[in-house]
This record gives C-alpha cells, sequence and structure tokens, in this order.
C-alpha cells in the first residue's frame, strides 16, 4: 500500500510541476469588446486543431482566452488569445 502512495505522490508532484511552466499570466488586454461577441471555447479550439496544434484546454482568463496545447514540433505552448478573432496576442515565456 505505501509503495502505491509513493507512486501516485510521485505522479501527482510531477504533474504538477509540468504544468508550473504554464502558471504565468498575461497583463495585456486581449480585447475590449463584450462577451456577446466572443466566440465559443469549442470554436477558438477547432481553429488551433486546424493549424496543428494538439489543444489540451482552452479557459478564459480575463479579457483572453487562455489555450494551452502542444504546437506542430509537440513542444508545449501557452497561448494568450484575442477571444473574438482567435488571433494569438501573446505566449507564455515570451516577449
Amino acid at each position: 500500500m505505501n509503495a502505491q502512495l509513493i507512486g501516485v505522490a510521485t505522479t501527482l508532484a510531477l504533474s504538477t510541476l509540468s504544468f508550473g511552466a504554464f502558471a504565468t499570466t498575461y497583463s495585456g488586454e486581449c480585447t475590449s469588446e463584450p462577451q456577446a461577441k466572443w466566440m465559443s471555447i469549442a470554436d477558438v479550439k477547432a481553429r488551433f486543431e486546424a493549424q496543428g496544434y494538439s489543444v489540451g484546454k482552452v479557459k478564459r482568463g480575463g479579457s483572453c482566452y487562455e489555450v494551452y496545447a502542444n504546437d506542430k514540433d509537440g513542444k508545449k505552448v501557452e497561448l494568450f488569445v484575442n477571444p473574438v478573432e482567435a488571433s494569438v496576442v501573446g505566449q507564455a515565456g515570451k516577449k
């Protein structure tokens, strides 16, 4: 039982560390348009998948959508996206 708990704890710790690379915020403004004009999360996800991304999650963050994905080369990316037109306005780790 202890070995099993250690395995679960290790897996949880590693997944938390890998997510830590995405634990950033974007200080810019993506849009001032009302949410009624925003694309749906499903549409944004579909648009990025059509561009070759493997999208894990899209979530709302302030005036942006945050797209958590792997790019065409398999590299993890966190993109900050204008929710009205799905254009990338920023990327975690890049200025």
